[in-house]
């Protein structure tokens, strides 16, 4: 019993040392700088250098999308991003709200581009482009699709009416 627990024990540690880490993708939102840090967490956005206050808790994450598909730019790759009905209609409510705001997105806590909200997006579609390498999108890719597939069926169809 003793060896059949460790056993079991090295068969995980060694399964999950061997699986590419999970990478988080998180959407914050900008808030006005004068609101008490519990409510307003200070970011420079690397690429650009923009100082903003952005909501510490996010609107949107990695669970929110469907799928993810690199898309070539003449920047180098982009992800289109499609999210679950949840992430669609966020994403909407959103780009309602903060029109002339910014949206910022994180890939593993680290601020990787600031969208300016132009107009409403209902298309439950985005088109990411950040401070990302060509591998490192194309790495951000694989894991979204990776934590869509661990989903249960239920969470990623439509229910049949």
């Amino acid at each position: 019993m003793k060896y059949g627990l460790l056993f079991l024990l090295v068969t995980w540690v060694v399964g999950c040392a061997s699986a590419p880490p999970v990478q988080t993708l998180r959407f914050h939102e900008q808030v006005s700088g004068n609101l008490p840090l519990e409510h307003a967490r200070p970011i420079v956005v690397p690429s650009t250098r923009q100082q903003l206050a952005i909501n510490p808790l996010s609107t949107l994450t990695e669970r929110d999308v469907l799928a993810a598909k690199l898309t070539p730019t003449t920047g180098g790759d982009a992800i289109l991003l499609k999210f679950d009905a949840h992430g669609a209609n966020v994403l909407a409510e959103v780009t309602t709200r903060l029109r002339g705001q910014s949206l910022v997105v994180f890939v593993n806590d680290r601020p990787i581009a600031s969208l300016l909200i132009e107009h409403a997006n209902a298309t439950g579609q985005l088109l990411l482009t950040g401070d990302l390498t060509d591998e490192q999108t194309k790495a951000l890719v694989d894991s979204l699709n990776k934590v869509t597939k661990r989903r249960p069926a239920a969470a990623t169809t439509k229910p049949e009416h």
